[in-house]
């Protein structure tokens, strides 16, 4: 079954869709002025050049995951050390689930895609925070999608999902329920990629 899929489009039973709470503006994004909600997408807010066309675009350089968390997150108490393993671990999901299908490269080229990601929240429960037990928690993520060469913007979204649990080793214990949210945006990446690069059913 071909893979035809919107980028930020429904998420599985065990993740629940955007707009739960206001988007978080980390000022990781230069501007936030020309994203918008749009019904097609199921991100709080996003934007895509018109007219853009991925096809030319058959390699991703992927940035490492950057941590811009909101003021007020419970996730800073947990200080820098887990928070660049929590950091790590979305690049390493976002890199396992392109590389099967798109080319994984380390350097600015031609028809080189730069993909741009920031956690922006990442909250664990508040309860389960002062008992240190994982539980359902939300994360909020900024991301771009460049031009490697120019630099110029292709697409951007900012976003706020729910997690499950998924038990990976390398994410630390209390962060593993958004684990859950750091798969889904690496699939709606790889989804958003496909709806260029396959034919339509």
């Amino acid at each position: 079954m071909m893979r035809i899929r919107i980028f930020l489009c429904l998420a599985p039973a065990l993740l629940v869709a955007a707009c739960q709470s206001a988007p978080t503006k980390s000022g990781f994004l230069k501007s936030y002025s020309h994203l918008e909600a749009n019904p097609e997408y199921k991100s709080d807010l996003v934007y895509i050049k018109p007219g853009v066309d991925m096809r030319s675009y058959h390699y991703l350089l992927i940035d490492p995951v950057q941590i811009h968390l909101a003021s007020d997150s419970l996730a800073a108490e947990f200080g820098p050390d887990v928070l660049e393993k929590v950091a790590q671990a979305f690049t390493r999901i976002l890199k396992e689930t392109i590389d099967p299908y798109y080319t994984v490269v380390d350097e600015p080229g031609d028809n080189v895609l730069r993909v741009r990601l920031a956690i922006s929240d990442v909250e664990p429960t508040g309860n389960d925070v002062v008992r240190q037990k994982p539980s359902i928690g939300t994360a909020a993520m900024e991301g771009e999608l460049l031009d490697s060469l120019t630099g110029e913007q292709l697409a951007a979204v900012v976003d706020r999902i729910e997690g499950s649990a998924q038990g990976a080793d390398d994410v630390p214990e209390l962060w593993r329920p958004v684990e859950g949210a750091f798969r889904e945006w690496a699939q709606r990446l790889l989804d958003f990629m496909d709806s260029y690069h396959e034919p339509a059913e």
